[in-house]
């Protein structure tokens, strides 16, 4: 595996904060040691949570369309996040890994396709790919999607719709579903994505 430093942005769901992951954030660095990982909270303060945060509010209908207002959010993160903070680092944007839970994993998957510089992976825990997304360049990055067949948040249906909507645009991807999985992260999902980032990195 490269020794090289890699930096892990974790992104956290709907009505959390930055606190929310730091266990996998620390876990995963006790297993692979030249990464580095931050969890920042999301921009805005939650509507429905007072003491949480958003990456963007929940339209009713959950139909979850990357709009105007993801777009800005999506750059935002890009640009406050991903780039700033690997510069601060001197690492290129190749050597970023973003995952997020829920709408984290929303925004994820969203800054991975649609910013012309890639980042290393994106990956989605519990999330989704947002309707009438467009991808932007020719090269894709690494995607991993993962998801609980008993979720009662996002549906296992949203995973498979997010699914077909890669395929169709024939962009490559990994993914897993866990059988008795909710809304949640389990030890065997972070395990796995343990696993799958020291592949991603060895190929690198």
């Amino acid at each position: 595996m490269s020794n090289k430093k890699k930096l892990l942005i974790l992104l956290h769901g709907y009505g959390a904060d930055g606190n929310d992951l730091l266990p996998i954030g620390k876990h995963i660095q006790e297993k692979i040691t030249n990464i580095e990982f931050i969890s920042p909270n999301a921009f805005d303060k939650c509507e429905l949570n007072p003491f949480g945060y958003q990456w963007f509010p929940i339209d009713e209908d959950r139909r979850y369309i990357f709009d105007e207002h993801t777009q800005k959010v999506t750059n935002r993160v890009f640009n406050e996040y991903v780039k700033k903070e690997a510069e601060r680092r001197s690492l290129s944007i190749s050597d970023v890994i973003l995952c997020g839970f829920s709408q984290g994993g929303m925004i994820s998957l969203a800054v991975g396709l649609r910013s012309i510089e890639k980042p290393l992976a994106t990956i989605s825990l519990s999330g989704l790919l947002m309707n009438e997304i467009i991808p932007v360049g020719k090269n894709q990055t690494n995607i991993l999607m993962m998801h609980g067949r008993l979720d009662d948040v996002l549906p296992i249906d949203f995973y498979e719709k997010s699914k077909n909507q890669l395929d169709l645009q024939k962009i490559a991807y990994d993914c897993k579903v866990y059988d008795n999985l909710f809304h949640n992260i389990s030890y065997e999902e972070v395990q796995d994505l343990v696993g799958y980032i020291k592949t991603i990195i060895s190929e690198n």
